[in-house]
């Protein structure tokens, strides 16, 4: 349910969390710009004794408003606003006690709707998000608008809101989604549902609906035809839909002789070879940027002109090593059963030899006989981490590795020209790295290293 927040009246706000998003929130209501009254309390929690940027946040609000190593019950109840940062678990049984108290419980995306004057997009899906809010992000400052993008992909938007923006780009995860209700948004796009998050979810409905909280108040909203089972009940008046299959309507994918092109409204608006992207889903991901980049103004064949100077984001089915015809791909954002499944179904149409498969690691509870459809298309599946082999369980002559450098190592070994090697995991890398990024890189340099070796 909705709840305006009349900050005036406020005297006591307890802050959950204190990893990026908490601090920016503590940053923010001690600010300049802050809608509290000047004697309002500011308290801030966190589970962790030393969470990141204590020193921080002791000295903007003291340092007995700060307390470490959890929470009790009586300071959540004494609170006339709770806000949660994305990382904690909204069903934490003290939580609960003070929403059914009466406590509003709230997160910083939740402030930034109900403050912002300024028109805003936004991305959900359990893949995809980061590309296609950079996209939109790019094109608009391509043409010369100051769009700034914010959210799950790295700036805080508390932070973000402060800067000198004509418009915001959003990347929402559904934990994000679960505390905000009044968002307003001039175009939002939900790319695609795949299970993900089932440690935190009790169900993968629970996931799903926590995404639907996106469009709440969009006036346009981008859905894809190929999930369209995930579409909301109420299937919204203003839709544009994209696709990997031929639409008359919204944006689509048709095949002619120089290959595949992008249409609108069924005609074509640029081949697949203008843009440095790899895939058919990267081409649907382009789809909902141009789509979300037209409820700010711009036409598709502007925003076309920006992502052909586009060059992709790091570790998202990023080709990062050519030699003697063999193409090494690092996917290690594909943390979960959809991403990997997206990047194969993608890539396959454009491999000629043979498509070398690198997958595993935790895979978060995850139901791993999901990939068997896909690993159909995989020629060579070789396995790495805690759930690796669960994961070579589902397909013959599979062979586990345990770790990535002996993956590699062994993908080497058997690679011929035109083959291509693809470290797309279906699983988070926490049992083994620190975040998808560590993964990435030493992918990257496993490869250059064994290139070295052998020039």
């Amino acid at each position: 349910m909705e709840q305006r927040i009349h900050w005036q009246k406020l005297d006591t706000v307890v802050i959950l969390g204190l990893g990026q998003s908490g601090r920016s929130v503590v940053r923010f209501l001690v600010g300049e710009n802050s809608p509290l009254h000047a004697d309002c309390e500011i308290h801030t929690c966190d589970s962790r004794e030393q969470p990141p940027g204590l020193d921080e946040v002791k000295q903007l609000l003291g340092e007995e408003r700060v307390t470490t190593g959890g929470w009790q019950l009586e300071d959540l109840l004494a609170a006339d606003l709770i806000v949660v940062s994305p990382g904690l678990d909204t069903r934490d049984a003290k939580i609960q006690m003070a929403r059914d108290a009466g406590v509003p419980i709230i997160g910083d995306v939740e402030i930034f709707a109900q403050l912002n004057q300024r028109p805003v997009v936004a991305v959900t899906g359990s893949n995809g998000k980061s590309t296609v809010t950079t996209l939109v992000e790019q094109m608009g400052q391509y043409h010369g608008h100051r769009w700034v993008a914010a959210g799950n992909i790295g700036v805080a938007v508390l932070d973000a809101l402060q800067q000198d923006a004509d418009a915001y780009v959003l990347e929402l995860s559904s934990f994000q989604l679960e505390t905000t209700r009044s968002l307003k948004l001039a175009g939002a796009a939900l790319l695609n549902v795949s299970a993900d998050h089932l440690d935190r979810y009790d169900s993968e409905q629970a996931y799903f609906e926590a995404k639907l909280n996106i469009f709440n108040h969009a006036a346009v909203s981008v859905l894809n035809r190929q999930d369209s089972q995930h579409w909301p009940s109420k299937v919204p008046q203003s839709l544009v839909t994209v696709g990997t299959d031929e639409s008359a309507n919204g944006y689509g994918l048709i095949k002619n002789p120089e290959g595949i092109a992008i249409t609108r409204h069924g005609k074509p608006l640029a081949s697949a070879h203008q843009f440095s992207l790899a895939g058919t889903h990267n081409l649907v991901n382009i789809q909902a940027a141009l789509a979300l980049a037209e409820t700010l103004g711009l036409t598709p064949k502007q925003g076309v002109q920006a992502i052909e100077q586009f060059s992709g984001l790091p570790h998202r089915c990023q080709v990062v090593y050519e030699a003697n015809g063999i193409r090494w791909v690092d996917d290690s954002k594909a943390t979960n059963i959809g991403a990997t499944e997206a990047a194969i179904n993608g890539l396959r149409p454009m491999i000629k030899g043979r498509l070398i498969l690198i997958a595993g690691g935790d895979g978060k509870g995850a139901q791993f006989s999901q990939l068997l459809p896909v690993l159909s298309r995989v020629d060579v599946l070789l396995t790495i981490g805690r759930d690796g082999k669960k994961i070579g369980e589902l397909r013959k002559g599979a062979r586990y590795c345990e770790q990535l450098s002996e993956a590699v190592r062994t993908a080497q070994q058997i690679a011929e020209p035109e083959d291509w090697v693809v470290l797309s995991p279906a699983c988070a890398s926490l049992d083994q790295f620190s975040n998808f990024v560590e993964r990435g890189k030493a992918f990257q340099q496993h490869i250059a290293r064994l290139y070295e070796r052998s020039a």
